[in-house]
């Protein structure tokens, strides 16, 4: 009997989380992963590393605990107001697929915006950001504006962006000049950039009735306009923000990339690698995917990766002299 009354919450927290996974996966590369990535810059900040170490694994757990509701509250919302058109885009994810009923959904739904009010609540310096979330949020879901690619981009993921890296670094160490900086540029960067992941879902996006720029302009404008405009805004919006400065070659040589990515269209999944790239795994993975939407995922990584080598103060100015060091030993020992 005790055995049995074990193994009965254990089967409801698996299940749980396995819920959990399939409604949030495909975003863990845009919001857990980065704001984690983001965070180490602030572990510079302040006495951290210096006094206790228990202070920033305390920390960084609480900022994991705001995350996890921050994805799963916003995946919730989105899938149960958008259930036609993931029956067209996403026909795996819970709802369209018979694994969670749309009564339970919103039941989970409830619950992950409680824990993530109340985790705020609990810690009120992160409260405008959680708020911010929560209209950003309503915004995209509930209102015809939501469904435009201004405000559904442009307005929404610029917010949205803003409150995940403001808090990422906030739940680690206070917020700095500096930090303000990265946060408010790498913000209106994705909000220019994120227009390709849309050239993935024309199909769905059609259905539903949603006014995405592929969809007002057209598929090759669309592209073009990424390329030729977005891209050089969103890099003069970064060297704005101080953060093209830490490594110039490197960020404006994967901009590049992306655009050439971008204006070789070959369908759909070839745009979401394309838009993958830009948030996380990067250098040699890069080569090997094969859309635009990937590309993009990643170069937003390697963006929030730059900002906290630069905060840990490693010297980046010493690779290439190490790189000098070891091809002379090498000579050397060939000789």
């Amino acid at each position: 009997m005790t055995v049995q009354s074990n193994i009965q919450p254990l089967r409801f927290l698996t299940r749980e989380f396995d819920i959990f996974l399939g409604f949030s996966w495909r975003d863990w590369s845009t919001t857990i992963i980065p704001g984690s990535i983001f965070s180490i810059g602030a572990m510079r900040q302040g006495t951290h590393l210096h006094s206790n170490p228990l202070t920033l694994l305390a920390n960084y757990t609480f900022l994991v605990f705001w995350l996890t509701p921050y994805i799963y509250f916003f995946n919730l919302s989105n899938q149960i107001t958008g259930v036609d058109e993931d029956q067209i885009n996403k026909p795996d994810r819970p709802i369209p697929s018979g694994k969670v009923t749309l009564a339970g959904a919103k039941v989970r739904w409830s619950a992950a915006l409680a824990a993530f009010l109340g985790i705020a609540l609990y810690e009120t310096s992160i409260l405008p950001e959680t708020l911010c979330w929560i209209a950003t949020v309503a915004f995209l879901c509930l209102t015809e504006a939501g469904n435009h690619w201004f405000g559904k981009n442009c307005v929404a993921m610029t917010a949205g962006t803003w409150a995940l890296l403001s808090t990422s670094w906030k739940a680690i160490a206070p917020a700095t000049s500096q930090s303000e900086r990265y946060v408010v540029a790498i913000a209106v960067w994705s909000g220019l950039l994120t227009h390709i992941q849309d050239l993935r879902d024309i199909k769905g996006d059609t259905a539903v009735g949603r006014k995405t720029l592929p969809l007002v302009v057209g598929d090759g404008q669309c592209r073009f306009i990424i390329t030729f405009a977005m891209v050089p805004l969103g890099l003069s919006v970064l060297w704005a923000g101080d953060v093209l400065q830490i490594a110039p070659a490197l960020v404006v040589g994967v901009h590049a990339f992306l655009g050439w990515r971008i204006m070789h269209a070959k369908g759909p999944r070839y745009d979401h690698k394309t838009y993958m790239v830009i948030v996380s795994r990067f250098f040699g993975l890069m080569w090997k995917l094969n859309t635009p939407l990937q590309l993009y995922t990643y170069i937003f990584c390697l963006l929030l990766a730059l900002t906290s080598v630069r905060d840990l103060k490693v010297n980046l100015s010493a690779i290439p002299a190490t790189w000098k060091f070891s091809a002379k030993r090498s000579n050397v020992l060939a000789l």
